[in-house]
């Protein structure tokens, strides 16, 4: 059984929005911090990663909010390898409220990248990653989400010095909030993020402009895709709401 790793957490009021209660984009960039704290306390993380010139490239994913915990909420954040295979791993991530009931879920899939050659690179060439104890092949997430035919909805960005991660490009978290920020306010305000589908396709960099283009494809049901100032692909999403 592969290693879970839990840490608790208490919602800041910077991580709520105006009516008390978590971000979306908060329970993203409280698994991103678990999982790189998990990677460090094996030996597999970012200097180790580093050392070897390679990084983990994440291609999809899956959040499930079932409940949203309010600001000053006690929280506990859980992560757990679920597969390695060829080039691929994929994890786990939950949220669990104090009765341990898990609030958010989200399932994600990486690729394994050699940053010298920029071409996958085979997970099982690095024999540390058994420090995960995640010995199972995974299963993909979902197929492909098809390009928007029909756009009604469009917010343009310019990417910030501050959307930057430690890859040294935009953080994977921003895409969700760029999603979001394209919706009608009418909807962002009375409706909240019941399942949130997302595919990365390339990069962007401080100064890129980036563009969300969005289509309401259903009751409740929303497509965003976001795309850099040369209309190259960078991020699809679905956003389902209730």
């Amino acid at each position: 059984m592969a290693i879970i790793s839990k840490e608790k957490r208490r919602i800041a009021c910077y991580e709520s929005d105006y009516n008390g209660r978590m971000l979306p984009t908060t329970a993203m960039n409280y698994f991103q911090e678990l999982s790189t704290n998990q990677g460090d306390r094996l030996g597999i993380g970012g200097d180790f990663l580093l050392e070897k010139q390679i990084a983990w490239f994440l291609v999809k994913y899956v959040i499930e909010f079932v409940s949203y915990p309010n600001y000053k909420d006690e929280i506990t954040v859980t992560t757990e390898a679920t597969g390695m295979d060829k080039f691929c791993a994929t994890r786990r991530f939950t949220i669990e409220d104090f009765s341990g009931q898990p609030t958010v879920i989200a399932n994600t899939q990486w690729l394994l990248i050699n940053r010298e050659t920029e071409k996958m690179e085979r997970v099982n060439n690095h024999p540390e990653f058994d420090a995960y104890e995640c010995f199972k092949k995974g299963q993909p997430l979902f197929k492909n989400l098809t390009k928007i035919s029909d756009s009604k909805m469009e917010k343009t960005f310019n990417v910030r010095f501050l959307d930057i991660d430690f890859n040294k490009h935009v953080n994977h978290v921003k895409y969700l909030a760029w999603a979001i920020e394209v919706l009608p306010l009418e909807v962002v305000k009375t409706m909240a993020l019941r399942e949130v589908k997302i595919v990365y396709k390339a990069q962007c960099f401080y100064g890129d402009q980036v563009k969300a283009l969005g289509e309401m494809v259903g009751e409740c049901h929303y497509r965003v895709d976001i795309v850099n100032q040369e209309n190259s692909m960078l991020c699809q999403l679905e956003l389902l709401l209730n």
